[in-house]
């Protein structure tokens, strides 16, 4: 321990003194070799090792083992040697094992002559400064990911705005086409009267269509903005079943469906329209699917505590490489067949967001050239 000096002591003793005094910095002389020859209040306190038990001892003792074993102290002490100081910020070991951020500042110190005597270490403690930077820089990157994430976010809206506005130019205009044909059709009273119920039916069937787009959309939007609510009520799933079922048979000619319930009650808890419209865009798939007809058959069941139902149609099917695809916005199947079949690609996306809003799932199996499956599970009420 350097010690204090009396009042009349000399300059060299007044220097001491100071030195020996300061807590904020560990001030202390190493020798030629590396080893510790002085040691002041500051480097007992930062350091936590005492005069006699450390003085003496080679200053690597402070560092972290790999750094020791790397031999950075010599290597400190030869920039120093060379460079008249070496200076640099990195970990440092306390006597009891911990480890703290500290400035280090390391002088060589020569006579007269030029004659290498050792060298004088200052050692300040800035563990506290290194936190608050790394909880400052924590926060500027957790700011720069928000941020980050606001643009992708803008930016994927934005897509899908512009994918909103192209769908709604195409799928509406094929069947306002037709509607605005046959309107000028009646005008004219260019139509057989005994042809004007099946020309009634053709005009509901694309309304019925159109009015599917825009609900698909105004839902897409409603989800994409967070502003989906769902009404909770008890109903019975079968009678939604029914319900849509009463819809699609008229509109559909080519197409026998049939339905196959449990006579017992059905009952989910839930929005009933939605889960009507879940039940109505499964039943419209089942439709466009198999353009040339046949049976669609629905299914409505209690598994333990579980309801389901299934669609089945005798259509396309679908390559087991395309299912990832159904689900997603927008996500069309990529054939040659498909090219001609209205749709949105939305229809699908939606079935699965409100099934599992409402705690459900929709899942497919299907065999290209034989058919798909769609079944809509919600839990029981």
């Amino acid at each position: 321990m350097l010690r204090k000096g009396s009042t009349g002591a000399s300059a060299g003793d007044q220097l001491e003194l100071l030195v020996s005094n300061v807590v904020d910095y560990a001030i202390f002389m190493l020798d030629t070799t590396g080893r510790i020859v002085t040691w002041n209040e500051g480097a007992q306190r930062i350091k936590g090792y005492t005069a006699d038990e450390i003085i003496g001892r080679h200053f690597s003792v402070f560092y972290p083992v790999e750094d020791a074993l790397h031999k950075k102290p010599d290597w400190e002490l030869e920039v120093a040697t060379r460079d008249g100081r070496y200076e640099e910020e990195g970990w440092r070991i306390r006597k009891d094992g911990s480890r703290f951020w500290a400035s280090v500042v390391i002088t060589a110190l020569r006579d007269h002559t030029g004659l290498l005597r050792g060298f004088g270490k200052v050692t300040r403690d800035l563990t506290e400064r290194r936190i608050r930077e790394e909880a400052s820089n924590a926060e500027r990157d957790r700011e720069a990911a928000r941020l980050r994430s606001h643009v992708e976010r803008m930016a994927e809206l934005e897509q899908v705005k512009t994918e909103f506005l192209n769908l709604a130019s195409h799928e509406l205009r094929g069947p306002l086409t037709v509607i605005r044909g046959y309107n000028s059709l009646l005008q004219e009273g260019a139509i057989p009267a005994e042809q004007i119920p099946a020309v009634a039916r053709l005009l509901e069937t694309k309304l019925a269509q159109m009015e599917r787009l825009v609900e698909q959309m105004l839902e897409t939007a409603r989800l994409e903005h967070d502003t989906f609510d769902l009404y909770r009520e008890a109903f019975d799933l079968g009678d939604v079943v029914q319900e849509q079922l009463d819809v699609f048979r008229p509109l559909s000619p080519n197409h026998r469906f049939t339905l196959d319930a449990d006579r017992t009650p059905l009952l989910v808890q839930g929005d009933r329209a939605r889960i009507g419209t879940v039940v109505s865009n499964l039943m419209d798939n089942a439709v466009k699917y198999s353009p040339g007809g046949g049976d669609i058959t629905c299914t409505v069941r209690r598994m333990g505590t579980q309801v389901y139902f299934t669609v089945r149609d005798e259509g396309m099917g679908i390559a087991p490489e395309h299912l990832p695809t159904l689900f997603t916005r927008f996500g069309r199947l990529p054939t040659d067949a498909n090219v001609t079949i209205p749709g949105t690609g939305l229809g699908l996306f939606l079935c699965r967001e409100i099934a599992s809003r409402h705690g459900g799932d929709v899942t497919v199996r299907s065999t290209p050239g034989e058919g798909s499956e769609f079944r809509l599970t919600l839990p029981g009420a």
